[in-house]
């Protein structure tokens, strides 16, 4: 017989599932690489004529069923000044997905954002960006992976019975716009970046009870890093957020070392470091890149009170990017947006 502990466990999660989707944003703990997630500003903000960049992120594995998240993106110039390089329009798009306890809860994101990028000196060190991203997304909350206490029988739950419980919509879209500014330099010795977005500018409604007065509160985040070379072969980079929604707030903050592997054709480093997430998780990093190829891979350590009730509490993420290189051109490679 199932044992009725997991009628409780159904009731708390559906509750929580509920109150996580209208309280905060899916992330990502390699925030770095999912640019057009973190700030429009960041379309076509690389060295090179396309990119292509996906990340993936199973968490709470262990507890349940786990957190999926997942998202991929394109953005490529669609405009250049022929004389200031630095100067040029992007375009990109962002599809993303979020599935919560073996797909009680779906979210599906569609984004397309236009980025103005255009130099602040002669020299090209300094750039400023501004981006606008408008979409839709589309929830689905499935009640039949719900179980309730009026199906429970002798034999254990029986989600076949009716729960005679009463719900609203079971599914919900809306549209939405972003937007987001970035200043960059880049000199001889290293890179800096400083960045500031909001997601929601409308506020949308959400709700899957009729209640028209629930709006998704605006994301505010502020962002900045950078990086310089350390000897002939090594380079440190670091970086940090803070974000802010409703009434939850992150900080993160961390840095890797890179070393650049002798090969006199191809461009190879190794990356390891970590991040600290704040009362939440320490996040060690290995990174690898061959060429236009760029590889990540996260493991959440969990510090919070969480870790002390479950022992099997993991959380994975994986990153890739690729870069459409353009060989006429000085690559400038930092990673930490």
């Amino acid at each position: 017989m199932i044992n009725i502990s997991k009628y409780y466990l159904s009731v708390i999660s559906f509750l929580f599932f509920c109150l996580i989707a209208d309280a905060q944003d899916p992330h990502f703990s390699q925030y770095f690489t999912a640019p057009l997630i973190l700030n429009p500003a960041n379309t076509g903000n690389f060295s090179g004529p396309g990119r292509l960049s996906s990340n993936f992120r199973n968490q709470w594995q262990g507890i349940g069923k786990p957190y999926i998240t997942g998202t991929a993106s394109f953005d490529t110039e669609i405009f250049k000044d022929r004389e200031n390089k630095s100067d040029k329009i992007a375009f990109g798009v962002t599809a993303l997905y979020d599935r919560t306890s073996g797909g009680l809860l779906s979210s599906n994101y569609l984004n397309a954002s236009l980025a103005y990028h255009f130099s602040l000196d002669y020299e090209e060190k300094n750039r400023l960006s501004i981006g606008f991203q408008g979409g839709f997304a589309s929830k689905r909350l499935d009640f039949a992976k719900i179980s309730f206490a009026d199906q429970f029988t002798s034999n254990g739950f029986d989600l076949n019975l009716p729960s005679n419980q009463t719900f609203g919509l079971g599914t919900l879209t809306y549209g939405d716009i972003n937007t987001g500014l970035m200043y960059n330099y880049n000199g001889e010795a290293g890179s800096f970046y400083l960045g500031a977005s909001a997601y929601h500018l409308t506020r949308p409604k959400e709700s899957f009870l009729n209640n028209s007065m629930n709006r998704i509160p605006v994301r505010y985040t502020v962002h900045a890093g950078g990086g310089f070379n350390v000897g002939l072969d090594g380079s440190i980079y670091g970086s940090g957020l803070f974000m802010s929604q409703g009434n939850i707030s992150q900080a993160v903050v961390g840095m890797a070392y890179g070393k650049q592997l002798a090969s006199s054709l191809d461009d190879i480093r190794v990356f390891a470091g970590a991040w600290y997430r704040n009362k939440d998780a320490v996040i060690p990093y290995v990174g690898y890149i061959y060429n236009n190829f760029q590889f990540g891979l996260t493991y959440d350590v969990n510090i919070s009170q969480l870790s002390t009730s479950v022992s099997r509490y993991r959380s994975f993420e994986v990153s890739m990017i690729y870069i459409f290189l353009d060989k006429s051109e000085y690559r400038r490679f930092v990673p930490w947006y």
